[in-house]
């Protein structure tokens, strides 16, 4: 869902054969052969998003610079992760590909590694046991397959929940939702008082997925939509499934999300946007979302800007299920020019100074010590410590945390799950094609 978005944070690398074929019509002295020695001289590409926490990777570069003689330059893509990936993918094996570059779990850096582009940092952790010992192993061990580690965590833990504006909903006489009838019954209040109740990036379809992500979860559980990702087509015809859609159904038909949804983008502050002006209500997106709406108005974030977990809803999901992105993390190219470079800047993404910008950004990182830092850092304002102490109680109370749907199937199933989703909450598709839709994108 870059995640990103995240954000948006959405990493899909193609098929196997795809990149391979972007591999085959590599120089000699690149692809699977060692390092491509046409890449630029003294010095390796980081590509990251184009959001708001690229300022944290470009300030670890600074430091990084001031020792090395191999520079770090970091280029910033795309905001949106389908745009990004392309960039990704086109480049793979070539001069121009960046040395480090961003993902977002295995399912989505697997054709890379069958293909042989992704270079295994076994060898780095070895000389630096820290490189995986200041990770959560469940954050860690999202990027290691078949027993070999391909990623380093970078950035934060991102669950998805609703943000919301203080001053609107004070305005209508509500407090925050903390069950699905009581976001149901606010719907036709904020809407007579000229607000659309809930922002919805719908153009991204990635947005999107979070509202079946969290209501599939409260109805059916994640260990169910787990069994579902997996190939479990029985999943998506239950009638915990239909009733889950039918629920979706009740909000979007009651105007919860308004009218122009489909219209509205994340990566060039539209959703964020309307929250912060007042002219959204609730917003759902991951922790990433505070540092993107303080972009646009740090003076909203300390005022007005509140947080919440998502409503329960009656079912047969556990209550704190959550969902939403494990991480980022930084995968290496098999042909990098200077591997040693490489292994000591991605040092870097445990150091204080790192996880400070990180914590600064409202990012909560992926590392054993977080709970500590938040508590330590004296630079950190109580509305940013009261934030990320929310987000470290979500996620440790979470009996499951499920990754982002479309994170959790193998590449070529990204997109038929987005559709998928944009499809049913547009109209395109009903109740029945959505299921077909779902059951053919997550079939093995």
């Amino acid at each position: 869902m870059n995640k990103t978005g995240r954000a948006a944070r959405v990493l899909a690398l193609g098929t196997a054969v795809a990149v391979a074929g972007v591999l085959a019509g590599c120089t000699s002295t690149g692809g699977n052969g060692g390092p491509n020695n046409d890449r630029p001289e003294g010095e390796i590409h980081v590509l990251v998003l184009g959001d708001a926490a690229a300022s944290a990777e470009q300030a670890a570069a600074d430091r990084f610079n001031e020792s090395s003689d191999i520079k770090v330059v970091v280029d910033e893509g795309a905001t949106a992760g389908n745009d990004y990936t392309t960039a990704v993918r086109n480049s793979i094996g070539t001069a121009s590909a960046p040395d480090i570059f961003m993902s977002w779990g295995a399912a989505n850096i697997q054709p890379l590694v069958d293909a042989g582009a992704l270079l295994t940092l076994d060898d780095f952790i070895a000389e630096d046991p820290e490189l995986k010992s200041a990770f959560l192993p469940s954050v860690f061990d999202a990027e290691v397959i078949d027993g070999a580690s391909y990623g380093i965590p970078m950035r934060g833990v991102a669950p998805t929940f609703l943000f919301y504006n203080e001053a609107v909903l004070a305005d209508a006489g509500l407090e925050p939702a903390a069950t699905w009838d009581e976001l149901l019954d606010q719907v036709s209040t904020l809407s007579a008082a000229g607000v659309t109740p809930i922002g919805l990036a719908g153009a991204d379809k990635w947005p999107t997925q979070m509202w079946y992500q969290y209501v599939f979860a409260r109805s059916i559980g994640n260990d169910e939509v787990a069994k579902g990702l997996a190939g479990d087509g029985d999943v998506w015809a239950s009638d915990g499934s239909r009733a889950a859609l039918a629920t979706i159904t009740e909000l979007i038909d009651a105007g919860g999300f308004g009218q122009n949804f489909d219209s509205v983008t994340y990566g060039t502050d539209g959703s964020a946007a309307l929250l912060r002006t007042g002219k959204s209500a609730y917003e759902l997106m991951g922790t990433w979302h505070f540092a993107t709406v303080e972009a646009g108005d740090p003076a909203f974030v300390q005022s007005d800007l509140g947080w919440t977990a998502f409503p329960s809803l009656d079912g047969d999901g556990q209550d704190g299920e959550i969902a939403g992105n494990l991480s980022n993390y930084y995968n290496v190219a098999a042909d990098t020019r200077y591997p040693d470079t490489v292994r000591d800047f991605l040092k870097e993404l445990y150091s204080d100074d790192f996880l400070g910008d990180e914590l600064a950004l409202g990012n909560l990182p992926p590392t054993t010590n977080a709970a500590d830092l938040i508590a330590a850092d004296a630079d950190l304002g109580e509305v940013n410590k009261e934030y990320l102490s929310f987000v470290v109680d979500l996620v440790g109370n979470a009996p499951t945390f499920q990754l982002s749907w479309d994170q959790a199937v193998p590449a070529e199933g990204l997109t038929p799950v987005q559709n998928a989703m944009a499809d049913y909450f547009n109209g395109t598709i009903d109740a029945d094609g959505w299921i077909a839709a779902m059951q053919a994108a997550t079939a093995r």
